[in-house]
Order: structure tokens, then sequence, then C-alpha cells
């Protein structure tokens, strides 16, 4: 290597500060000062990772009725509400529920009865009792059927006269609609004959034609908001009296089909009762019991499935239920369509979302420590990496990692959404020899340092290690207290 001699005039000043802060070599025979100096110093170093992100829930559930569903008549929770585990959150018509929760309970006071008959016998007194329950049964299954055919026929009539109803406001407006183009066509026509015209009289009469039939659209056009309000408003009526009478049907033939079954029951225990106490008919009807009290769960299920509850504690973040209106009949979790009714955000477990560069997502590990700064509230959390993704996510060309970060469970001022600057210690390094990073060269991939020895610069080569954002640790090449250039870059006089 070629090697350069730094000549010296005079005598050199060296100042330096404690604690490695820079000093200045200045020639006695130069107004020019030498390159800055610092001094090798022993430090703590923290290698960093840097990314943005968003506070996000642990767990955000679109919430929809757990059941069948049908017409919200409550909506007990607002936007914003901290809610409990179970607490009510909307109810819809439990009316066809608790119908077949009565046709349940009938049934299994049927059977429970026939169980009874099958162990003791029965009498001429209790047959003709038996008799008269099948045909109360029977005539129950009749009237219900009547009241489903009822039912049936009241729908085909809603349907029929809602058409008619929509069908005469949609005339109404296709009326004004063609009158008013009608007239336009006209309008047109006396204006191309009164500007054809001279003569006084027919120009007076045009005038006066022209005039009425202005008149006359005008009056056309007034009208027409308001026939096109009066067919929006026979199709929401018609909309709901359907509705209406769906719902009417659905709830007949609930009633309709809890007949049948409790006819069938009765039957089924009439004939086990005429046989005497044996054991494969008293065991026959133990199992219609058990069957009778297996609908009857189910039918108070489908009661409690009226009402959605919270399914943990959290807050309410949308609410989407309207009185009135149809309900969806399942729930989803995060990730999911948000088509439920209510979605509940659990506040307790908090994390930040963050995208890591391509080059940075190799050094962070799980476990890792990091800085959270939420710049909206000025507040600063130290958070812990739980989680990183395995696959990338690619954003405009750019490859990034996701990592997870949890927050302290106690931070009731955080909220989801905020947005996040995260720092992620990714290693560090207790107590080591360290130099600024400007004071660090390299050449052809080999660092080295000026060494400084009164006004002569010497490149030394050196091992470095942890590099943080303004300093570098030695591992080779230099002793604690060595004095070195600040700036590596100036080694025009530097000795090789």
């Amino acid at each position: 290597m070629r090697k350069r001699t730094l000549l010296v005039i005079g005598i050199g000043v060296l100042v330096i500060a404690a604690g490695g802060s820079v000093a200045v070599v200045a020639s006695a025979g130069s107004s020019t000062p030498l390159p800055a100096t610092t001094t090798v110093t022993r430090s703590n170093l923290a290698e960093t990772v840097s990314a943005s992100g968003n506070v996000v829930s642990g767990t955000t559930s679109e919430l929809a009725m757990p059941g069948v569903g049908g017409i919200v008549t409550k909506v007990w929770v607002t936007t914003g509400q901290s809610v409990s585990q179970g607490d009510s959150l909307v109810t819809v018509d439990d009316t066809a529920a608790r119908q077949q929760l009565d046709a349940a309970q009938a049934g299994l006071a049927a059977a429970e009865a026939a169980l009874a008959t099958a162990n003791q016998g029965r009498t001429s007194a209790e047959k003709t009792a038996d008799n008269a329950a099948i045909a109360v049964a029977q005539q129950n299954l009749t009237n219900a059927e009547r009241a489903l055919s009822g039912a049936e026929a009241r729908r085909k009539q809603v349907v029929a006269q809602q058409a008619e109803l929509v069908a005469a406001a949609a005339a109404t407006l296709s009326a004004l609609e063609d009158s008013l183009a009608a007239d336009r066509t006209t309008l047109a026509d006396l204006q191309a004959e009164l500007a054809a015209t001279t003569d006084p009289t027919e120009v007076a009469n045009l005038t006066a034609d022209i005039t009425e039939v202005q008149s006359r659209m005008a009056a056309t056009q007034a009208a027409i908001p308001g026939a096109q309000a009066n067919l929006a408003a026979a199709k929401r009526t018609r909309d709901t009296a359907v509705l209406e009478a769906d719902q009417a049907v659905t709830a007949q033939q609930g009633t309709r089909d809890a007949a049948a079954k409790a006819l069938a029951q009765q039957k089924a225990a009439a004939a086990v009762a005429q046989q005497g106490p044996r054991d494969g008919t008293v065991a026959a009807a133990a199992a219609q019991v058990d069957a009778a009290r297996v609908a009857v769960d189910q039918a108070e299920t489908a009661v409690a499935n009226t009402v959605l509850r919270a399914p943990f504690d959290g807050v309410i973040s949308t609410v989407s239920a309207v009185v009135g209106q149809p309900s969806t009949g399942s729930a989803s979790t995060t990730g999911g369509s948000h088509s439920g009714l209510v979605t509940l955000v659990d506040s307790s477990s908090l994390s930040v979302e963050a995208m890591i560069a391509e080059a940075d997502a190799t050094s962070v590990e799980l476990g890792q420590t990091a800085t959270v700064e939420l710049p909206a509230s000025a507040e600063t959390f130290n958070g812990t990496v739980v989680s990183i993704d395995p696959a990338s996510t690619v954003i405009d060309n750019v490859v990034l990692y996701k990592a997870v970060i949890s927050l302290p469970v106690d931070a009731d001022s955080i909220r989801t959404g905020q947005t996040a600057t995260v720092t992620i210690t990714t290693r560090t390094a207790t107590g080591v020899l360290s130099l600024p990073s400007s004071a660090i060269g390299t050449t052809d991939g080999a660092a080295w340092v000026l060494l400084v020895s009164g006004a002569s610069r010497t490149q030394v080569a050196v091992t470095t290690g942890l590099v943080t954002t303004t300093r570098v640790e030695v591992l080779t090449g230099v002793a604690e207290g060595d004095v070195v250039q600040l700036d590596a870059t100036q080694t025009s006089k530097a000795k090789r």
C-alpha cells in the first residue's frame, strides 16, 4: 500500500473534551484547523428498526342473530357503548318461536302422561279421555290448517292488491310523463308555426295556444314529483305488507306443524296406553318423553335466540340493526364481510400492526421489545413483538412484512385505529467500544479509522460490530481512549 505522510509545520495544539467529545488539532503555522477528532469510548448501543402502523383490537366480531332471525323489534345499544358479556344487543319478533315452544311443552306433557299410563294401565274413563284428547288434537290440527289456508289466501290477496296499487301509481306517473312529452311536441310544432307566419291573427292565436300548452306543461311537471313519491310509497307499502303476510304464513305453518305433531303424539300415547305395562311399552313411552324434552329444549333455544347477546365484554363499534327491518341469521369474526347487526370490539387486548421493510424483517424476532409512540395523543408505551407474518405483503410494489406488537392491557387512553410509530430493538451491546458513524471509513468493504497522533493521521483497519443510527461498535483495531478523526472522508493527508 502506498503511504502518504502528513507534514506538520510548527507545534500542534490538541483539545479533547471529556466523554469522547470532538477535539480539534490545529497547526501553529496555519490558519486552517485540522479536521475534528473524537475519542474511542465505551457505550451502550441498541440497533433498532422503525415502522408505522395502526392500533387494532385483539377481537372484533360482526354479530348477527344466532337463530333464524326475524323482524327487529328492539335495538338495545348505540355506537360507543360499553357492554358486558351476556348483555342484550338486539331483539327480534319471537311470536313464532314462542308458539313452537308452547306446542313442544304440550307435547312433553302428553308424552309424560303416556308414560304414566304405560306404567299403571288404563281405565275405561281414561280411554274415553284419550279419545277425547285425540279428537281435540285433531280439531286443533284442522283449525291450524284452516288458519294456514286463510293466511295463504290473505297473502295472495295482499300481493294482488299491492301490485294493483303499485301499477296504478306507476300508470299515473307514466300518464303524466306521456302528457308532458306530447305537450313538448305540440309546443315545438306551435313555435315552428309561429316562426313561419306573419299574419297578426295567426300570431295572436298561436301565442295563446303556446301559452296554454306551456301552462299545462308547468302543471304536469309540478305533478310528476308527487307521482314519483306516490309510486315509491306504494312500493314501500307493498314490501311491508307482503313481508307481514309472509310472516303470518310462516307463523301459521309453525302452528300447523305443532298441531300435527301433537296429534301424532296423542295417538301414539293412546296406542301405548291400550297395552299393559310391558317393558317395551314403558321404554317406548320413556323415549317419547325424552324426545319431547329435546323438542322443548330446542324450542326454548329458539326463543332465547331471538335476543342477540354480547359474547364478551367490549365496546360497540357499529350498529346496523334497524327496528322493523329483517335481521341476518349468522355471525362472522374479524376478516369477514361487515354483514352483522352489531360490531363488538374487545378493547381489553390491543396491539399495533406495523409493516416492516423487507431489509429489516430478518432482524425482527418474537419477544423483542418495542417503543410505541401515538402521535395523536403524544403518548409512548412499551410493547413486545408477538407475531411476524411469514409471508410478505406487497404494497405499491414494495415488499413488507406485518409484525404485531402487544400493548399494555391497562392503557385505557388507546383507541383502535390510532396511527402509531414503532421502534423495535433488534440487538443491544453493553459497555462496548464505539465511535460516531462518521469516523468509520470503508474501502472495498473493509472498515478503517484515521488514528490521530499529534498532528498526524494514520489509517488503521478496524472490525465493526453493532451499528446504530449514530454510532458503530468497534471490535478490534483501536483501544479505549484512542483519538481518531471524526470525519473519515477527509483522508488526503493521512499516513497509511
